[in-house]
């Protein structure tokens, strides 16, 4: 699992764990170790959980949910999106910066 990936440059979502990631390797022809022509390498698997962060302070905790992702507030300021369900990370952290400025 990444320890220190984000979505954007400012790490406002970052996904939760330890661990690292593993890329493959490739040949001098650019096709990685073991790939076969015309088929696409496996993509990274998605973490369990994403950190979200507003202004570098930790706002919630985004999990893996059949319908997307659920939202666990960390923060006093988004706790009116506890148990919340949104359909990825980026929704969820919309949600979480419009509660910690006091929008809607």
């Amino acid at each position: 699992m990444p320890s220190t990936a984000a979505v954007r440059e400012d790490t406002d979502i970052i996904p939760a764990g330890g661990g690292s990631l593993e890329f493959l390797t490739t040949h001098s022809h650019g096709a990685p170790e073991g790939a076969v022509a015309g088929r696409r390498p496996p993509a990274l698997p998605e973490p369990p959980a994403y950190v979200i962060e507003i202004d570098e302070e930790a706002v919630g905790l985004v999990t893996v949910h059949p319908q997307g992702v659920s939202f666990h507030a960390v923060d006093m300021r988004a706790l009116a999106l506890e148990g919340q369900v949104f359909t990825d990370a980026a929704a969820a952290r919309a949600a979480a910066e419009s509660a910690f400025y006091g929008r809607g």
